[in-house]
């Protein structure tokens, strides 16, 4: 069996939920969580260059790029 992830506009969603119901297939619905606004964008922005501003008056080393991803 595979697995799927679709996208239905909200106008066609009945007729997709009757063709699922028709194929026997399950389908489980998924609220999609809504993308950053650009006022949060720019609020996140502001406060990593103020972190940065700060490392830099302090003299406080940041964590090199490669050892963020690394614990990714």
């Amino acid at each position: 069996m595979r697995e799927v992830t679709l996208s239905v506009p909200n106008t066609d969603f009945a007729f997709f939920q009757r063709m699922m119901k028709g194929f026997g297939w399950k389908y489980k619905e998924v609220v999609p969580q809504d993308e950053d606004t650009k006022e949060a964008v720019l609020e996140s922005l502001d406060r990593a260059f103020a972190e940065f501003h700060e490392m830099q008056a302090t003299g406080r080393k940041g964590r090199r790029a490669e050892e963020l991803i690394d614990e990714l």
